[in-house]
Formats: structure tokens, sequence, C-alpha cells
């Protein structure tokens, strides 16, 4: 009986382990739990194309501060919007392409972690959860919805994993994408995956907005002035219930150049002494074109219609008839808002001023464009609130919502407001209408000039014709054409050139005139939509740009360097002017000078001193004086001679024209004072002697 009962029980103990052994291995099947099942699965199988996304929010904490930070850009009406920025355009939009295409078919590659209790060391923490204490264990986690708000992405994206490692397929063509592995999860399950991914998720308002807020081409620029004045309160009179401001003036400096080929010139420059620093210019072209958004605040409306227009006019509406208390609490608001934020108006509701707590800057461009930066008070918070539109302090120094503790450090960003204006003037310049020329009158009796061969038979060459009277049969004498006939030829054919120089260039001002009016239309089309773009906002700015754009003369002007060098030492830099070249030492004296030369010889052979001729040579030949009718053959003796255009007169010491027989006279046959040659007859002339030294 005690074996059956000892047989009985080893039985029932044999049972109840292979049961335990069973249900173990049940337990502990990896290949058949559903943790496993979705590997190499997609997360999000029907979001296949990125236009299905119509909103997206990126969900962060911040590891200093442990403040949730949340950033949604949607889809209102066809234009993107950042709700967090009070709905300021998102206007990088391929960012939202690239972001919703990134996550786009992304599967699980591999099971990380099944339990919750393994989330904060892969960072897959949900950043929208209550009970977070580790911010370094919180993940980035993104939500795309479709139509009808409808959730087509939702993931949490953690720690990085490792680099991606390519295999021998892949590495030939490199992985170019910068992909990383990731651990992911789905919020809805604890299970974390290890995914392949390129991403790039931020919740900085300013990697959403078109990073050119100004749109300028720095080469349009033609004209800058940097107005660096400042509001200052009045204290003459401290019992006075209402605050007086006065600006205080500092540089003024302004700057225009005709085009980018040509060089700034600064109004007030001391060319002498002072030169432009064109790098600082350069730097500051450099902070239009890339002007840096740090956040922005929208301005108050009244009735949904802001109260002053983009040319600082008062906005009435038939709407605000309909209340005139309100609208004027309205205005008494938008004046407390202005001043919080460093602006105040000057004027009447007809033209108004607006002036900025620390001056203005203005940019043309050749476009007519005309832009005008006001910089008003510094911004009073910490750079993450600007970022995700924190509140801000109301204007009598409260909280609009709940206290928050002072910043320990501030920035130096500082409100802006941008406003735009056509300026004519700044376009290059306007055509000028041609003149048209104007006829000349005919004289009256007027006759034309006689054909050009009637006048070659009727007329003879000045050498041709006879001086003798005598041989013109009488009658026959033509009479001469009226002076005023011939004038009037001539300005007629002067007028005929003149009249097709007219007829181009009037073309080309009709072309000129058509594209400067279309230039008029293209600068005030691109005026009208900057200030709908800018309208609607005060800026924050950054102080790095502001310090830039708000250069002084010092900044932007270098004093030349003093000359260096000068004349050398005991040679002092005079100048005698018209003086005679000196003579030459090895020649004889007393040809170098013309009180001192031979009395014999021809008198057009010496230069006049004051012509700077050089001095003849010691062994040179001196012309005699022929007669008054030299032959052909005296003048072809005298050829060298001739080539001076001019001689002295040496009796006179006038000047003569040479070379013309008939105008300049021959010199005078004086008798010299000692003659050492005979006289030549006039039919044979030959070479003078040369005089000897020393007579």
């Amino acid at each position: 009986m005690n074996e059956i009962k000892t047989t009985f029980t080893f039985l029932v103990f044999a049972a109840i382990l292979a049961a335990v052994a069973l249900g173990s291995h049940f337990l502990n099947q990896p290949s058949d739990s559903k943790d496993f099942e979705l590997v190499g699965e997609p997360f999000f199988e029907n979001f296949d194309s990125a236009s299905q996304a119509q909103s997206l929010m990126v969900s962060a904490v911040d590891y200093d501060s442990g403040r949730l930070e949340r950033f949604e850009v949607n889809n209102q009406n066809g234009l993107w919007r950042i709700p967090s920025e009070y709905d300021y355009p998102a206007e990088a939009a391929d960012r939202l392409a690239t972001t919703a295409s990134s996550v786009m078919g992304i599967v699980r590659e591999s099971l990380a972690g099944r339990l919750s209790n393994e989330h904060a060391k892969l960072g897959v923490l949900d950043p929208l959860a209550d009970d977070i204490e580790d911010p370094d264990g919180v993940g980035k986690r993104i939500t795309l919805k479709g139509a009808d708000d409808e959730v087509v992405v939702d993931l949490i994206i953690g720690k990085e994993a490792g680099d991606v490692v390519l295999t021998g397929a892949e590495a030939p063509f490199g992985n170019s994408s910068g992909e990383k592995y990731y651990f992911v999860r789905n919020p809805e399950e604890q299970q974390t995956y290890k995914v392949k991914l390129k991403i790039d998720l931020s919740t900085k308002f300013s990697d959403w907005i078109d990073p050119d807020l100004l749109r300028i081409d720095p080469n349009s620029v033609t004209a800058v002035t940097i107005d660096n004045y400042s509001l200052e309160e009045d204290q003459s009179n401290p019992l006075s219930p209402n605050k007086a401001l006065f600006k205080a003036q500092g540089d003024k400096i302004q700057m225009t150049r005709e085009s980018n080929t040509e060089a700034w010139k600064l109004d007030g420059l001391i060319s002498e002494v002072e030169d432009l620093e064109t790098s600082k210019i350069t730097e500051m072209l450099a902070v239009f074109d890339q002007l840096k958004i740090a956040g922005v605040r929208p301005k108050s409306k009244y009735k949904g219609f802001f109260l002053l227009t983009p040319e600082l006019k008062l906005n009435l509406q038939p709407e605000f008839e309909t209340d005139k208390q309100g609208l004027a609490q309205a205005i008494q608001q938008l004046q407390g808002e202005l001043d919080q934020k460093g602006f105040n108006l000057a004027g009447t509701a007809e033209k108004m001023e607006l002036v900025a707590q620390n001056g203005d800057i203005s940019i043309g461009t050749d476009q007519g464009v005309l832009y005008t930066l006001s910089v008003g008070a510094t911004y009073d918070g910490e750079e993450t609130e600007i970022e995700i539109g924190a509140p801000e302090k109301d204007s009598d120094g409260g909280d609009s919502t709940e206290a928050v503790e002072e910043p320990e450090v501030q920035n130096q960003d500082r409100y802006m407001m941008v406003r735009v204006s056509f300026d004519e003037s700044l376009i290059a310049q306007k055509p000028v209408p041609p003149v048209e020329p104007v006829a000349p009158v005919k004289p009256a009796g007027y006759l034309p000039a006689p054909e050009k061969g009637d006048a070659d038979t009727n007329s003879k060459k000045p050498e041709e014709s006879s001086d003798d009277p005598a041989e013109k049969p009488p009658g026959e004498t033509k009479p001469e054409r009226d002076p005023a006939f011939s004038k009037y030829d001539t300005d007629l054919a002067a007028f005929e050139e003149l009249k097709l120089d007219y007829e181009l260039a009037k073309t080309r001002f009709e072309t000129e005139t058509k594209e400067f009016q279309d230039k008029i239309a293209e600068g005030e089309k691109l005026v009208a939509e900057l200030n709908e773009r800018f309208g609607d906002w005060y800026y924050v700015i950054g102080g790095e740009n502001l310090s830039t754009l708000q250069s002084k003369r010092s900044d932007l002007v270098k004093t030349k360097p003093a000359p260096v060098g000068g004349a050398p030492a005991g040679r002092p830099n005079l100048s005698f002017p018209n003086l005679p070249i000196p003579p030459n030492q090895n020649a004889n004296p007393a040809t170098g000078s013309p009180q001192n030369a031979p009395t014999t010889g021809a008198p057009d052979a010496v230069k006049n001193p004051s012509e700077g001729a050089p001095d003849p040579p010691k062994d040179a030949p001196m012309k005699e004086s022929v007669s008054e009718s030299p032959s052909p053959k005296a003048e072809a003796a005298e050829t060298p001679a001739s080539d001076a255009t001019e001689g002295t007169d040496e009796a006179s010491g006038k000047t003569n024209e040479a070379g013309d027989p008939k105008k300049a006279p021959a010199p005078p046959n004086k008798e010299p004072a000692e003659s050492s040659s005979e006289s030549l007859p006039d039919s044979k002339p030959a070479a003078p002697e040369v005089p000897e030294k020393g007579n």
C-alpha cells in the first residue's frame, strides 16, 4: 500500500514539473511573440505621400530648463502658418516637405526594447507625459495630421543607435543620404525599435521661416542712411503728468553710389584726409541680405483692421463709426503697445511720423524700393520665450498670465518695425526726350548752287586763272553767289543730319521710357507685397545684426596715412617755367645764344629761344640771304629751312610765316660787319661758307 502511495505521489510531482516546463517553453518563444512579428514592417503603411500632411507638430523638452517646447505648422486655406508664433507665415515650406518625407515609409529594423522601464535608457520617453523626471531620457515627438485632423504619423524619436553600416552591395554607392540609426517607438506601444532615419527636427522659429527677411539683393542697394538718434525724456518738469520726449541726435550717415560697379560716396567725407572703410560697408550689405529674425509679435487690430496703414495714416473704416468710444480705447491701446516696444507717433492724424527709441536705418535700391527700419526697445525676456511665443509682460509691468522668474541674463535683441515705400528717384535716371532740330529759314530769292558740271566749266582753279583782266571777254564775268545762299545750303545739310539723329534718339527714348515705366510698375508691386508682409508684425532682431546696421561714422571712415617722402635733402623742389633749354656744353657758346649769333647767314635759320628749338650743330652751314625773288632752284636749295613753321626777322625780331614766298617777306640785304664770303649770283646759288670760330 505504501509503495502504491509513493508511486502515485511521484507521478503527480512529475506531471507538475512537465506542466511548468511546458508553460515556460511557450512563454519563451520569441519567434512567435508579437514583439518580433512586426520587425521589418512599416510604422505607418498608409502614409505614402508627403502631400497628405496638413499639419506638423514637434514636441520636445529643453534639456537646460526642463520646459516643454511645442512647435506647430499647419495649412490654413492653402497657406502654411505657425500657430505658436501668432500664425506667422511658415515660409520654409521645403523644410516641411523634407520632414514629412523623412518619416514616410520607415520600417522597424530590429527590436531594441520591449519594456517601459527601458524607455529612459533609449531616450524615447514621451515629452507630453506629465511625470517626466529626467529630461535627458525624453525624445522628440513628431505628429503629422492629414485631412479632417486624422493622425497619419505619430512617433517618438530617441537617441542615436549608431551609424549605418553599408553592405557589400551598398558600399560602391556610398552612404550619401547621411542616414543614422535611431531608437523609435509608437507612443501607443511599449516596444522600441531600431530604425534607419535621416531627419532634422527643430522647434526653433528661425528654422521655419525665410531667413531673407527684407529680400534685398546687396548689388541693388544704391543708398543707405543711418540716423543714430535716440528718444530721451524731458526732465525739466518732473511734476508734469505727461511724459515729454525729445530727439537726441547722434551720427547721421548718408552713403550713395550710382550702381554696384561704382564706388560708394559718403556725404561730408574729406577726401584729402579720409577714406571709406569698404569692408564695413560690405559687412553691412551682407546683414541686409541675411537679417536674422529672433521672433515676431503681432500688431493689435480693431474690428479686424489695423489702426495704422504702412504709410502711418489712421486707417479709418466705416465700421469704426458705430463705436466712437471703442475706437478711442483702441487708439489708446495702440499708443501703449507702441510705447512698450519703443516707438512713438508724432504729428497730426493727417501727417504722422514714427519715431523710434534707437533711430532709423533707410535702404534704397535701384528698383525704387525704400526700406525704413525703425529700432525700438530691448526685448525684455529670454530668447527661448521669443522662439516659442511665450507671453509678454503687460505695459504696466505685470505678466499677462502667471508670473515667471526674471531671467538672470538679458539678451540684447530689440524690436524693429519695417516699412516700405516707393521712391522713383532711386531708379536709374529718367529718360530725357530728345530735342527736335529746327529747319533753317530759306533766304529770300534763294537760288540753288550751280550743278557740279557747270561749276567746272565756268570756273578755273586759282592757279589756272589768269591775272590779266584783259584776257576775259567783256560781259562774261558772272556775279558771285549770295553768301546767305551758301550758308543756307550748309545749315540745311547739317539739319538733315540732325534730323536723322533725332529720329534715332526718339526711337531710343520711347524704348527707354517703356523700360522705365516697367521698372516703376515692378517696384510699386514689390512695395505692396512687402508692406503686406511686414505690416502685421513687430520683429525681434538679434543684437549682433543691429550693432552692424547702426554703425557710427568712426566705424566707416579711416584717416589716410601721412604722405611718405618728398624732395631730396639739399635739392629743393623748385620750378621755373618758360625758361629756354640750356645750351649744349660741347657746342660753340656763340651758337647757343641768339644775341651772339653770327651776323652772316640766313636769319630764318635761328629759332626763337622761347620756342625751345635746338641749337644748330657746330659745323652746320649757314645760309646767306638771297634776292627777294628766289628762283625755284634756290627754293629747292633752301628746303631744310622750310621745315620750320616760323622764322625770326634778324632786324626786328618779329615772327613771319615760313615756306610761303607770297606772304613771308624776304630778309633784307644788310651788309655784314665782317663778311668772309662773296655774294652769289641769283642764277646760280651755292652753299654759303661756314664762319670760323670767334668771328
